[in-house]
């Protein structure tokens, strides 16, 4: 049933909430069911004893729920924080496997070019010199991503 407050209209909305960091998430919000109380009962029923004592129980639990939940809000940021960590050590590992496969596919490639142009100096002689580089910079990049 709906109250005749003129200061508390049925149908004013909230203002969405915001996202909050840890820290102030701590600092205590209005609580709703209090707010909206006198706008869904009517002062007789509010006199009744049983009222007082549901929303007493309903605040108690609600405070247990809270706390309960409290926890899991400060294991999931730091979940958040190891996950963007992890991605981006992801990204950088794909990086690092990329660069090791291309220089061993090319400088595989200048080995395998280089028997056919040795009679043609000193073409065969740098691309037998830019295949090893390239082979030897790709191991070495490949060993060092483990």
């Amino acid at each position: 049933m709906a109250s005749t407050n003129p200061e508390a209209p049925e149908d004013a909305e909230l203002p969405e909430a915001p996202e909050h960091s840890p820290a102030e998430a701590k600092k205590s919000r209005p609580r709703r069911a209090l707010i909206s109380a006198r706008r869904e009962l009517n002062d007789k029923e509010l006199l009744s004893p049983a009222i007082p004592k549901m929303l007493l129980d309903e605040i108690d639990r609600l405070e247990e729920e809270k706390t309960e939940l409290a926890g899991f809000r400060s294991r999931f940021y730091d979940a958040d924080k190891k996950v963007a960590v992890l991605e981006q050590r992801q990204r950088i590992s794909l990086a690092q496997e990329i660069v090791s496969l291309t220089c061993l596919t090319v400088g595989g490639a200048a080995l395998g070019y280089a028997p056919s142009v040795w009679s043609s100096q000193p073409t065969g002689a740098i691309a037998l010199g830019f295949g090893i580089v390239l082979v030897l910079g790709g191991i070495i990049a490949k060993a060092l991503t483990k």
